[in-house]
């Protein structure tokens, strides 16, 4: 039998906490002046994103029907607060969380703080904007410089320039097209993989560590339709999803989608999703229930058109500082045994 976690906290725990305080007092307000409401949601829920690689954490509670999940993200109860005349402007900011081992490490960690919000507006340069507003605030408030206001890159642009690798066969649904693109510039991926694990080499392996040096903003749109989840498709390109993803000094924070609201697509693609697993799942890892109120919620009165994005605090906290590990944000933490 495996060692159980420890729990460590950093050595200069009390500094952390400072820091730590400040960050969320200061994203909070920023909000709050822009207008937006604060959620208070649930953690623990009965159902839960169906996304195939992220794995809910289940949890049994004693005398209640289950199991119940701990939410990878606010996602789910803050699009049941936006329907049926909810507020335009709403924001969540906690605890989130994922299962796998892979969870713990440099830039992991099996909980984690997630800034969530949804506001009007039907492109992602919404989103754009938001997060170098609150990046802006955030160095402000600790006495850091602010991030660079960045660039936006279509992903197609960003895997020539930075993997040389053409996009435009995954754009087509040909992944045996984009594995032998990717193996000509020295890449090696499987075709049988899915499309997030393909384009996910691929920015792991070289996208990446290329804006590592990147003190800025890069925010990247453009993304296969296979990887819309919650997102409408470009009116424009229906190959490619109206999301944007960001990254801060070459580090992954934010990703974000302008949102889908019709029940009935939505149904199809949390059905198609909860068909598809990871290669190495975890043990019992069946695909949580469909949450069939949100889907009754967007049939009586769906939202107008809204943008929403999803932000981990902890890394945003990290990078603005110029840290390069959690564990200088974090005062405590889950850790391997030593």
């Amino acid at each position: 039998m495996s060692e159980p976690l420890r729990l460590a906290r950093a050595d200069d725990h009390r500094a952390v906490l400072e820091r730590r305080s400040t960050a969320l007092a200061t994203l909070r307000a920023q909000l709050r002046d822009d207008g937006f409401l604060e959620a208070d949601v649930p953690v623990l829920l009965p159902v839960a994103g169906q996304e195939p690689w992220l794995h809910p954490p289940r949890v049994e509670v004693a005398g209640l029907p289950g199991p119940l999940h701990l939410q990878t993200s606010p996602e789910l109860a803050l699009k049941h607060l936006l329907c049926d005349g909810g507020p335009e402007r709403l924001f969540a900011l906690g605890p989130a969380f994922r299962g796998g081992r892979e969870e713990l490490g440099d830039l992991h960690q099996p909980q984690f703080t997630l800034l969530e919000w949804y506001e009007p507006g039907a492109a992602t340069a919404v989103l754009v904007d938001r997060c170098r507003a609150l990046g802006r605030a955030l160095a402000a408030a600790l006495d850091r410089p602010a991030p660079g206001e960045g660039r936006v890159v279509e992903l197609a642009e960003a895997f020539e320039r930075w993997a040389g690798v053409s996009l435009e066969p995954l754009l087509d649904g040909d992944r045996e097209g984009f594995v032998r693109a990717a193996a000509a510039s020295g890449l090696r991926l499987r075709p049988q993989d899915e499309t997030a694990n393909l384009v996910g080499r691929v920015l792991v392996e070289r996208i990446e560590p290329a804006l590592a040096g990147e003190p800025g903003w890069t925010f990247l749109t453009g993304w296969p339709a296979e990887l819309a989840a919650l997102g409408v498709l470009d009116p424009d390109d229906p190959r490619r999803a109206l999301r944007v993803e960001a990254y801060l000094a070459g580090v992954e924070l934010a990703n974000g989608w302008v949102e889908l609201w019709d029940a009935d697509e939505l149904a199809r693609r949390w059905e198609a999703e909860r068909a598809l697993r990871d290669d190495t799942p975890l043990r019992d890892d069946t695909p949580p229930p469909v949450d069939r109120g949100l889907l009754d919620a967007l049939r009586r009165a769906p939202p107008g058109p809204t943008v929403g994005m999803a932000m981990g605090v902890d890394r945003l906290l990290m990078t603005v500082l110029g840290e390069r590990r959690l564990d200088a944000v974090l005062p405590l933490r889950l850790a391997l045994p030593e």
